[in-house]
């Protein structure tokens, strides 16, 4: 009765999410979204260190979050933070030495690539990934655990 509670509550929480407008960034290489606010609660799938996430909802030590999929779970906070974070959402992202496509070209990333958002400036994002590699993203690149999250179609 009580998982049916919670889901009931994670329905209504994640129909009310369009004026929440937070994200978390997953903190720690071992998380794991759940499928209820709980470790009792079966394990989903393991997200990569900087994945952001749509925050839907707290719930004590616990965020109902959305993936850049529309997948949702939950998340506790031990492994997780309120900073920004960010995917790549094309097929691969150049990551350069400055803000501008005409700045060197450091290394490129693949889709569904993650990073840590270290600052912004004019339409691109300052971030540093799992490895500690640093450069310049364009924002048109990738998505940040903001509003952009795919829901997932009914059947």
């Amino acid at each position: 009765m009580i998982k049916l509670k919670v889901f009931i509550a994670l329905l209504v929480l994640t129909a009310a999410s369009s004026a929440w407008a937070e994200s978390v960034m997953v903190n720690h290489k071992d998380a794991k979204i759940r499928n209820g606010p709980g470790t009792d609660y079966t394990i989903l799938w393991k997200p990569r260190l900087y994945t952001p996430m749509e925050l839907l909802a707290p719930y004590g030590h616990w965020y109902a979050v959305r993936d850049v999929e529309g997948d949702v779970g939950w998340i506790h906070d031990s492994v997780s933070l309120k900073k920004p974070a960010a995917i790549v959402t094309s097929e691969y992202v150049n990551v350069r030495k400055s803000p501008s496509t005409k700045s060197r070209i450091l290394f490129q990333a693949p889709k569904n690539y993650t990073f840590k958002i270290i600052g912004t400036k004019n339409g691109w994002y300052k971030i540093a990934d799992p490895d500690g590699d640093k450069g310049w993203v364009s924002k048109k690149h990738v998505w940040d655990g903001g509003k952009r999250a795919k829901k997932k179609k009914k059947k």
